[in-house]
């Protein structure tokens, strides 16, 4: 069933076996092992069932730090940002869950192994099938001069068209295997004073209702879940335990822009660079990544690099391209979009590349680089001292940070490539961009991580890791947010293993859970 939350009556209940806040990659990944085992699941969306780009966000927000490009990056309907997400998989490498010495706080609580079996099923949810390891993947490759000394392939996999987490929960309220109800706002959870949750306020036309569950699963991004932590633990009457140092700290992203340039001695096609079909209506994006003892010797972060087909030996425009993230079709364009495409050459080019995968030969290599973000604490999520919701809530207050160290470290890793295409037989010449034109032009990549971190312990984080919030009973988190480190992957397929594991743990162990 499909319900419209501004057709709730005031100080309404709803019941539910579990409860999930959010509708994105996390909720529809752990929603897909429940509702499909039988389980009473009521989904709480924020947002509309479409929500359109010149509409006003579901959700206010106070942004007091660098500019997260909100309007194009938080998915507020149903879906979520599978809603615009372009459907690119990676699983995080060995490294990223390891605790590394040079980066302070890192380590996750599971290895990669403890992850095999749901990556399979994220795979199948997300792909079609199993991860393709094809020949001609590792051919075309083979085609692209990598500075190989220090780099290793890394190779990304997308489905046309992507999954849109919209379709899965329509269909299941279609069905009347769940509830969905849009235009809702999680405003506070209620417990009893003894670790456990017993109910949900939630805000939707000026009215409140409640939701009765026995378990919550909070997945409403790394944004709006520390939010409605915070705001949970700040009510007297809530009482669901110390609220953890760690809750709404360590915002992290992946900071990505285009910064220098490689020509090449001879012409490359350029399918190579974007993508090229794999079959079953899957593609292969190839990349590089550094080679772990690169990282280890020189303190590095795991960045990622892509080589992208240039038009010239100018610098690529990467504000106005960046802008084009969220752009799904002609509804969500606006003037500054259309003024890009009518002004800028290189705009009209690369929109034309992506979209009719065109295969022109080309001799210039612009460099993209998607980079880890270091944990930082002081890049944060709480909650807004002067800004209110109609529901007399703090909104929350966003302070995205790079740290001088990140900067460094990019720095340090930009050079050793260069350096390196500066010795590759295949490469005439580089063009090396300054630190400072990273900086000006870098931006989020629409990927919000680690305001709920997964940790040992609550001295090192928000949840545990089985995803439960630590001193809590019945309140798990499945999200961005609960990413100890960033790694440099589009966190969509990791997010949905997540969601799978979670979903599968609460089965095993919350046998109560089925009708």
């Amino acid at each position: 069933m499909l319900i419209d939350g501004r057709s709730v009556a005031a100080g309404a209940e709803l019941k539910a076996g579990v409860c999930v806040v959010g509708t994105g990659m996390g909720a529809v990944s752990v929603g897909r092992v429940l509702v499909e085992a039988g389980v009473d699941v009521l989904f709480l969306e924020a947002g509309p069932l479409t929500a359109g780009r010149r509409q006003p966000a579901a959700l206010e927000i106070e942004e007091i730090g660098m500019s997260f490009r909100l309007p194009t990056s938080r998915g507020l309907e149903v879906g979520g940002g599978t809603a615009f997400w372009h459907g690119v998989c990676a699983p995080l490498d060995e490294i990223d869950f390891q605790r590394r010495e040079w980066v302070p706080h890192s380590g996750w609580p599971i290895t990669k192994s403890e992850l095999e079996e749901p990556y399979r099923k994220a795979w199948d949810f997300l792909c079609g099938g199993d991860r393709r390891e094809l020949s001609d993947v590792q051919a075309g490759l083979d085609q692209l001069p990598a500075a190989a000394d220090i780099l290793r392939d890394k190779v990304y996999q997308f489905r046309s068209p992507p999954l849109r987490g919209k379709d899965k929960v329509l269909a299941w309220t279609e069905q009347g295997r769940a509830r969905c109800v849009t235009h809702a706002v999680a405003l506070q959870l209620v417990g009893d004073g003894t670790g456990t949750t017993r109910h949900l306020i939630a805000g939707s036309g000026g009215r409140t209702f409640t939701v009765q569950a026995q378990v919550f699963i909070v997945a409403a991004g790394a944004l709006e879940t520390p939010r409605l932590l915070l705001n949970s633990m700040a009510k007297p009457e809530s009482r669901m335990g110390p609220a953890c140092w760690w809750l709404g700290r360590n915002l992290i992203d992946h900071p990505a822009a285009y910064v220098s340039q490689v020509q090449f001695r001879k012409p490359v096609p350029g399918h190579l660079f974007s993508g090229f079909d794999i079959g079953a209506n899957v593609s292969a994006l190839p990349g590089f990544v550094f080679e772990t003892e690169i990282q280890e010797r020189h303190g590095l972060l795991n960045h990622t690099l892509f080589l992208r087909p240039g038009r010239s030996g100018k610098k690529v425009p990467n504000r106005a391209l960046m802008s084009f993230l969220g752009v799904r079709g002609m509804r969500d364009l606006r003037p500054a979009h259309l003024a890009a495409l009518l002004t800028d050459p290189y705009i009209r080019w690369r929109v034309a590349h992506q979209r009719l995968r065109l295969n022109a030969m080309t001799r210039h290599g612009d460099l993209f680089f998607m980079t880890e973000q270091a944990p930082n604490p002081e890049s944060r999520v709480d909650l807004s001292e002067s800004k209110r919701d109609a529901y007399g809530y703090p909104v929350a207050r966003v302070n995205w940070q790079l740290s001088q160290d990140d900067i460094e470290r990019f720095e340090k890793a930009l050079g050793l490539v260069m350096d390196s295409y500066w010795r590759h037989p295949d490469v005439e010449s580089v063009r090396g961009d300054q630190i400072s034109d990273w900086i000006d032009s870098v931006c989020s990549a629409a990927h919000h991580l680690g305001t709920a971190r997964m940790a040992h312990s609550p001295a090192e984080g928000v949840v545990d890791a089985n995803l439960k919030v630590f001193g809590a009973d019945n309140l798990w988190v499945c999200d961005g947010s609960v990413f100890s480190t960033a790694g440099s992957v589009n966190p969509s397929l990791t997010i949905c293993a997540l969601g799978h594991r979670l979903g599968s743990h609460l089965l095993a162990k919350e046998k109560w859970l089925y009708r």
